[in-house]
């Protein structure tokens, strides 16, 4: 049963990251109208199943669903790319700090365990009011904020492995530490990388959902799906839709990511 739980997650979570991916890349083509297209006649009208706009209109009158659809392109892009950076920062300071341990060690795991000290929403928050609300700075935020898991997971790793046997071998052969750390440890520390990674997506896309919300995330004419959450909570109490829906997609977003990592993880620890 638990076997049984491990696959279809798995599936589900794929099938639909699938889906929000084919249709961030086909936005182009298969959106119903333009997304920046206004008709200040046709605002705030209510979802309507048989069209022209099956989930309603926002106050300046565009298409909801066109605006989910570029949206997703471009929440996709900054929890991937937020990822990738912060990937990329983490892994390298941990498996240096690793590797070479001593002072080099010291500096990392203090700035880390400084870093750590705040809350991760509110150091968002506080450098996204310093650097001010573009898509650009977004992505600093989310990098920022959120290297300091990947270095201390690789950290843990690397100093678990330097000692092997194996590596004890390469290093005598006359192997440098660059081709130690990037072609032999780096390999063998990526799999709980892997699944960090896989489950940060979805709290990179929420964070800048909140970022957003609050009036620090991106601009309000950049169809982010917290852009566009935050542009309807003005008009909640007369209007559901231009919250609930971006909500939604969110929802189906981070349970996909969620799910895929819950497997990664199973699947890595064998079950």
């Amino acid at each position: 049963m638990k076997s049984l739980y491990v696959r279809w997650s798995g599936r589900l979570g794929f099938f639909l990251l699938a889906v929000i991916a084919l249709v961030a890349i086909l936005a182009p083509v298969i959106s119903p109208f333009p997304q920046a297209q206004q008709n200040l006649a046709a605002h705030l009208q209510p979802p309507h199943w048989g069209g022209p706009h099956w989930l309603g209109t926002d106050s300046l009158g565009r298409d909801l669903l066109s605006r989910l659809m570029y949206g997703a392109r471009l929440s996709l892009f900054i929890g991937v790319t937020s990822v990738v950076l912060s990937g990329a920062i983490g892994i390298t300071l941990g498996l240096l700090a690793g590797y070479f341990r001593g002072p080099l060690d010291d500096v990392v795991m203090r700035l880390a365990e400084l870093q750590l000290s705040f809350p991760s929403f509110l150091l968002a928050v506080f450098i996204a009011a310093v650097l001010g609300p573009s898509l650009r700075n977004v992505i600093v935020v989310l990098t920022i904020s959120s290297w300091v898991v990947y270095a201390r997971v690789v950290r843990s790793s690397v100093l678990a492995e330097a000692s092997v046997d194996y590596i004890e071998a390469v290093r005598a052969t006359g192997a440098g530490p660059g081709r130690i750390m990037f072609r032999h440890l780096l390999p063998n520390v990526l799999p709980p990388v892997i699944v960090v990674a896989a489950t940060s997506v979805g709290a990179m896309i929420t964070t800048e959902a909140a970022l957003s919300f609050l009036g620090l995330g991106v601009p309000a004419s950049v169809p982010t799906w917290g852009a566009i959450l935050a542009a309807g909570k003005d008009y909640l109490l007369v209007a559901w839709w231009p919250t609930t829906f971006p909500g939604i997609a969110i929802l189906l977003t981070v349970m996909s990511v969620n799910l895929i990592g819950d497997w990664l993880q199973r699947r890595l620890a064998g079950s």
